[in-house]
């Protein structure tokens, strides 16, 4: 039986790093926020899990700055494992925890010249047992997804559910994850729970204005629509490098960092931009006492071949492009945007939407 553990969602300071060298400061302090959690839950009650937000490790210099993309990959991409990931590795060893953490990484044996933003879980032996791949990206990123170069990734990945949205069995819950703006698409989280997960880590906020609420609408529906626990970490103040004295963005003060259970209920929220934490207890054995007995579990209510067919049947009218860095990466940001802007003339012209 899964015993009920703690987990923590982290609200770090971030500092943009044009180099993964740079990125120390930012685990130092990542490090040492681990540590008050562990310090906390000693007093409470045992953790088992700390969620890291996207960024965290690296910040977005690589973003804000429109870095070249061939740069990002020679500087800031980090592997997996690497050194940087070998500091989280060595707190999950020492605290017996599991460490979800997210990042811009490059894999040489399957794309040497690409960057993927990639979720990752450290094992409490430090081991990196899961990777996920951002699959939706906003036009100021520049990451390669999945997608992008889809022939070769079901060449080299495979065409299975686990090559785009894996879930990793573990003792304290099968975990899937998601990033940022993935939470915008229903799919995602529908995907990872027909996958088999019970948790779901969205890690990043994707908020433009403060106290509209997206990231609670969107944490929320995760959770109640596949009936997941949603661990979704946020990012508090955020430098644009490390020379800066003040931070030049902060996390959003509706929506931040927050825990949800799997009746969509919010058990722990960030409400302000501190660097801070949102705990709750994670009960797998009843979220699966629940999901055995309840008649509004939606999964088994799912059909599967239906929705196959309306998607195969709309693919024309929808036509974002595949496979668009397989013969090399565009530019982030004007390249995307003009892709997202010819898409949008297409839906028009095929009565999708209705243009102004």
């Amino acid at each position: 039986m899964t015993k009920p553990y703690m987990a923590f969602a982290l609200q770090p300071k971030v500092y943009g790093c044009a180099d993964r060298k740079e990125a120390k400061k930012n685990l130092k302090n990542l490090c040492s926020q681990i540590d008050g959690c562990m310090y906390v839950a000693e007093m409470e009650y045992p953790a088992k899990l700390v969620a890291v937000p996207e960024g965290a490790i690296t910040g977005f210099y690589d973003e804000h700055s429109r870095m070249d993309y061939t740069d990002i990959v020679r500087k800031v991409a980090l592997r997996l494992p690497g050194e940087e990931t070998d500091v989280l590795a060595e707190k999950a060893r020492q605290w017996g925890i599991y460490i979800i953490a997210a990042a811009k990484v490059v894999e040489p044996d399957l794309f040497p010249d690409r960057y993927f933003n990639t979720a990752f879980i450290i094992d409490p032996s430090g081991k990196i047992i899961h990777r996920y791949r951002k699959h939706r990206v906003f036009i100021a990123e520049g990451s390669t997804t999945p997608y992008d170069v889809y022939d070769e990734w079901l060449q080299k990945v495979g065409d299975g559910v686990d090559a785009f949205f894996p879930v990793t069995d573990t003792p304290i819950g099968r975990i899937g994850t998601l990033l940022a703006f993935d939470g915008k698409f229903p799919e995602a989280g529908r995907a990872l729970a027909m996958n088999g997960a019970e948790i779901i880590y969205r890690g990043g906020e994707f908020e433009l204005h403060r106290r509209y609420g997206y990231n609670e609408i969107m944490n929320r529906a995760h959770a109640v629509n596949n009936s997941c626990y949603v661990i979704a970490p946020s990012n508090g103040p955020k430098f644009l490098d490390l020379s800066d004295d003040h931070p030049s963005m902060t996390g959003s003060v509706s929506g931040g960092g927050m825990i949800v259970n799997y009746r969509g209920q919010i058990m722990c929220e960030i409400t302000n931009t501190n660097v801070t934490y949102a705990a709750a207890m994670i009960n797998v054995q009843e979220l699966r006492e629940y999901r055995a007995k309840s008649a509004v579990f939606t999964l088994p209510y799912s059909t599967p071949e239906m929705w196959a067919r309306i998607y195969s049947s709309l693919a024309e009218k929808f036509p974002y492009p595949k496979n668009s860095h397989l013969s090399g990466p565009f530019p982030a940001y004007q390249e995307r945007k003009k892709l997202m802007r010819e898409v949008v003339s297409q839906m028009i012209d095929s009565s999708v939407i209705k243009g102004p």
